[in-house]
């Protein structure tokens, strides 16, 4: 008796570049959400609430939620923990495209939130308690809002990767929002891949620009601009060429696909009056 393996739906052709750049902007996004809801946080922390029950435990919570351990431990490695952050980011959007995405039912945007349920769970269950915020983050001492922020902010990231990875991914910049008729497919891929390779080649040649420049900040003895650490040059320098590298990727794409010629339509022969 013969067994039929399972068989799995691949990835859509042209995925790998088209997962990088949303897994980048899905991360820039879910940075974005982090600092407005830290804001959000620190604002209702120096509020002083009625005196009803539950009030001081709810400021109790947010104060630690704002001053912890965790956040102690990021700013301190501020830069690094950024380009890790838009790393794993981008390491995410690509296990989603070739696996999650083909496989997982609904819209793109459904398939993006069911998809960040696993990395919220890895970042309970593993990284918070590998970084001193214990099972769950109860060590923070800000009771279950660290797992309710912390499914806030991966929600974010994996609406705005399966939109950006899916029905948004199809429409040209030109054209958005949709308001008429969208590229070709092949247009479309050929302005992603450019992109993609911008931004990994910046990427590479930042980190390459940051060890050289992180080399000779260390053998001198005056301050370094802005204060920045020589470690805190590699990471930063990648994010920067990164972000030039996409930009000027996605240029690129655009102005190769305009200098293409396509051939015209036939001509019509013309009508002879009687």
């Amino acid at each position: 008796m013969s067994v039929q393996a399972s068989t799995l739906t691949r990835p859509a052709l042209g995925w790998l570049p088209r997962a990088i750049l949303s897994g980048f902007i899905a991360a820039v996004a879910m940075v974005i959400s982090f600092f407005v809801a830290y804001g959000v946080a620190r604002v209702a922390a120096t509020v002083t609430l009625a005196d009803r029950r539950g009030a001081e435990t709810f400021h109790q919570w947010m104060q630690a939620l704002t001053n912890n351990q965790v956040l102690d431990l990021a700013a301190g490695s501020l830069y690094a923990a950024a380009a890790v952050h838009l790393t794993m980011g981008v390491l995410w959007a690509l296990l989603y495209a070739y696996y999650f995405e083909p496989n997982l039912p609904g819209s793109g945007w459904v398939k993006g939130l069911t998809f960040s349920l696993v990395p919220w769970a890895l970042s309970l269950l593993v990284f918070l308690p590998i970084v001193g915020g214990g099972f769950l983050g109860f060590a923070l001492g800000a009771g279950p809002l660290p797992i309710i922020g912390n499914l806030v902010l991966h929600s974010v990231y994996g609406v705005t990767l399966g939109a950006m990875y899916g029905p948004l991914g199809d429409i040209a910049a030109d054209e958005f929002p949709h308001a008429g008729q969208t590229d070709e497919p092949e247009v479309v891929a050929r302005y992603e891949r450019a992109a993609a390779r911008g931004v990994v080649g910046g990427a590479i040649a930042g980190l390459v620009v940051g060890v050289v420049l992180a080399i000779l900040a260390a053998g001198q003895t005056a301050t370094t601009p802005f204060g920045v650490p020589p470690l805190a040059f590699p990471p930063v320098v990648a994010v920067i060429g990164a972000s030039f590298g996409g930009l000027i990727g996605s240029l690129s794409g655009m102005a190769a696909a305009g200098t293409e010629s396509y051939p015209e339509p036939a001509a019509q022969p013309m009508d002879r009056a009687a």
